[in-house]
């Protein structure tokens, strides 16, 4: 009877967390997930992707020279495989999407398998498969559903951290580990956690294995480079090593979306770290938030890195806080373990309440409501610039790429060789003298921008004043505005009212 009992509080346990969990889910992806169908910009960097994205189909180098107006510092397999996968869909931009939702499941399913292989606990695994989509979707929500290959290569890294607990550390799962790491390293370099948490692992265990893990993924890291190099440019290392400038303030604000809105994950993750060293088949999970942590809070000073500068303590944190769940099950709780355990993982989903509050999407209705406001801004802004002959200059490349205009300029890159004293400003300053460009797209207006740090990130001082004294305001609305040249029979501003 006890044994029955027992049986039947499970169940009860694991479907009613299931149930709660599933809900928490649903109400934090709905947002990321339907605004990934939508033509409007999410992110940043999305215009970039795709117009490097289009380079690669026609053929052109990626990595022609180290310093350039539209240099690359990502590297170049997420370019190609959109490329490839874009020629049957005819949008670069959806398919990028896509596949980065998908790759956000996939990392679900392999944070579940990795929590399982380590813990044997089903409902550990099938929950922290949920809530690293959830967790996803609430704290790093700009990166979700976006062109951006950041969360499709974190999926080839869980991977190859997945076959290295599967393996043992066996020769086949080293090289098959080694092999995962360098295609999500080709994808987006900054998972380097990954990598070095294997590493160290090794030499805890068996250096001779460490040794050959090093070699093997040396060698592996090797030839994709050169592969790289001969079919996408030379200069593909110079362009990947080309430094930024670095704050600690913008360190510390990295940090503070990481410590508020995951503060109970990542305190279970933190014990949990300090009980997964004494184990070593769990001690490289151990060694993965070590090494995240050190990582990514050097790494996220960089101006212009963003949230996902710390995907992988999210990654680490996630993870660990599914073995603290199933060690929690394990505690002398009576015959209602399965009960307690259920609540505790209540409160984690629970507490993504909170950075969902604080990114504004807490109310999904309203959420839903802006994204179909943007996007109407956003045809109409794609049309007007389209109305206007000739190239332009744009801060939000994705409404230049739609609109048909040829990839000049790259804001964020351009502004950093030009602080670098790689590029001269005053070749772009000409150009607008000459009132080469027919329109200039900005998201503020050239008086906000003079005045804010971000604005000078994306354009020098006499990019802008240039701006200001050659161009007029042809197009305002809250998105930003677009400027005509002086000489132009649109000089009368036309704002767009808000909501339209």
């Amino acid at each position: 009877m006890t044994r029955r009992a027992n049986h039947i509080h499970f169940k009860l346990g694991f479907l009613f967390s299931l149930a709660f969990c599933a809900v928490i889910l649903l109400w934090t992806a709905a947002g990321p997930f339907s605004r990934a169908f939508r033509l409007m910009q999410i992110n940043y960097n999305e215009g970039w992707n795709v117009y490097n994205t289009q380079r690669v189909a026609e053929h052109e180098l990626l990595y022609p020279s180290a310093y350039g107006w539209t240099a690359v510092n990502y590297p170049a397999l997420s370019f190609h495989l959109v490329a490839a996968l874009g020629r049957t869909t005819s949008d670069y931009l959806f398919t990028a999407r896509i596949l980065s939702l998908a790759a956000l499941c996939l990392s679900g399913v392999f944070a579940g398998l990795i929590v399982w292989h380590t813990t044997r606990s089903a409902v550990a695994a099938w929950l922290n498969g949920l809530f690293l989509v959830a967790f996803f979707c609430s704290v790093g929500n700009y990166y979700v559903g976006v062109d951006d290959p950041q969360i499709l290569a974190q999926a080839f890294f869980l991977a190859g951290l997945y076959v290295y607990l599967r393996g043992n550390r066996s020769c086949w799962a080293l090289e098959l580990t080694a092999l995962l790491f360098v295609v999500g390293g080709n994808i987006k370099h900054n998972l380097i956690e990954f990598p070095l948490a294997v590493l160290l692992d090794l030499l805890f265990t068996s250096p001779h294995r460490a040794l050959r893990y090093a070699i093997g993924g040396g060698l592996m890291a090797t030839v994709s480079v050169l592969l790289t190099s001969h079919v996408d440019g030379g200069s593909y290392v110079s362009c990947l090593l080309t430094p930024r400038a670095y704050s600690s303030y913008h360190t510390l604000g990295n940090i503070f979306v990481l410590l508020v809105p995951a503060l109970v994950p990542l305190l279970a993750a933190l014990l949990m770290a300090c009980y997964c060293w004494r184990d070593p088949s769990r001690r490289v999970l151990a060694l993965l938030m070590v090494c995240a942590l050190v990582v990514d809070v050097y790494f996220s000073g960089g101006i212009g890195v963003s949230i996902n500068g710390i995907f992988g303590s999210m990654l680490a944190i996630t993870l660990l806080t599914g073995i603290f769940w199933a060690e929690f099950s394990k505690l002398p709780l009576g015959q209602v373990r399965a009960l307690p355990q259920a609540a505790v993982c209540a409160i984690f989903f629970l507490w993504l309440v909170i950075p969902m509050s604080m990114l504004g999407d807490a109310r999904l209705v309203k959420a839903m409501q802006r994204n179909r406001d943007a996007e109407s801004r956003f045809a109409l802004e794609v049309d007007y610039l389209r109305q206007q002959p000739g190239p332009a200059l744009c801060e939000s490349l994705l409404r230049c790429a739609y609109a048909g205009k040829p990839f000049v300029y790259d804001p964020f890159n351009a502004t950093r060789f030009i602080t670098l004293g790689k590029l001269d400003a005053n070749v772009i300053v000409d150009h607008l003298k000459r009132r080469d460009y027919r329109a200039v797209q900005l998201d503020g207006s050239v008086e906000q921008l003079l005045v804010s740090q971000d604005g000078k990130d994306r354009f020098a001082a006499p990019i802008l004043q240039a701006i200001q004294k050659y161009y007029r305001p042809g197009l305002t609305n809250e998105d930003g505005v677009i400027y005509l040249p002086v000489d132009s029979n649109q000089q009368i501003t036309q704002t767009l009212p808000s909501g339209q």
